[in-house]
């Protein structure tokens, strides 16, 4: 078989697997529109509406859900694309004593699983004064230590002459940091941006240990609730699930070619 036959074989797979891995979620929209008359019936475009969307948003707190994870997800975010990059860049470009055994208590923090830590920080959080507040949802969550790591990781495989040629030019370290390691960095940073947003905004379990009060609820706590009103309607809870997929859908559309980018060159060196 030449290469022609063995590529078409292979897209061909690949589409199959496309169809099969959207199904779920062409499903979900198709419910979302469906009347409440119609669920569990086949019905043509005539009949799908977008009442279920109005009603959601008219009968529920869906628009203070949204501000929420919005505000909570950007919080986590920018914190993470700043900590987490100029920790990477500390631990990848600067010699200083200790550097090793910082970058192996990160290594540590990774093995550990999460569920452990919740009751500590949630001890924290109570003595701060932080129950049903946006710090609390937000500051525990600012560093990653994965994605240290990934940062770490790509900022090795930098050429060590263009450091090197920008302090002949007489960059310091942090012009070298902004100007020649980030626009370096796009790819790595791009990849952050999606295992940060898609975390943070279907985050479920800390969002619910912490927040009592519906006025603070994120979209996934909120949807819980939605779905416990809701359950003999599957049409309105799969209105709420594609409510909830959609912002991450748009943003690795928009993320996803530093995905690749930054999958295939992090770990080539160090």
């Amino acid at each position: 078989m030449n290469n022609l036959g063995k590529t078409s074989i292979r897209y061909a797979l690949l589409s199959l697997c496309s169809i099969f891995f959207i199904l779920p979620f062409g499903y979900a929209i198709y419910t979302s529109l469906l009347g409440k008359s119609d669920i569990g019936h086949w019905v043509g475009v005539a009949q799908l509406t977008l009442e279920n969307y109005t009603d959601v948003f008219v009968n529920s707190d869906m628009t203070v859900w949204y501000f929420n994870s919005i505000v909570v997800t950007l919080g986590i975010l920018i914190g993470n694309l700043a900590i987490n990059t100029m920790a990477a860049y500390s631990l990848s470009r600067l010699n200083y004593p200790g550097r090793g055994l910082i970058f192996f208590i990160i290594i540590g923090m990774m093995m550990i699983p999460y569920q452990v830590t919740i009751i500590p920080i949630y001890s924290m959080i109570v003595k701060l004064g932080w129950l049903n507040s946006y710090q609390g949802l937000i500051i525990p969550f600012m560093f990653q230590g994965f994605l240290v790591f990934l940062m770490r990781q790509f900022m090795m495989s930098i050429p060590k002459e263009l450091e090197e040629a920008a302090e002949v030019d007489g960059l310091t370290k942090i012009g070298i940091f902004f100007r020649i390691i980030l626009p370096l960095s796009k790819g790595a940073i791009g990849t952050q941006i999606i295992f940060s947003f898609t975390g943070t905004w279907n985050s479920f379990v800390w969002p619910v240990t912490l927040v009592n009060d519906s006025r603070w609820y994120v979209l996934t706590v909120g949807l819980n609730t939605l779905k416990n009103r809701y359950f003999e309607w599957p049409n309105l809870t799969m209105t709420g699930v594609v409510l909830l997929t959609l912002p991450i859908i748009v943003v690795f559309l928009i993320f996803q070619r530093h995905l690749v980018q930054g999958i295939a060159t992090t770990g080539l060196k160090g």
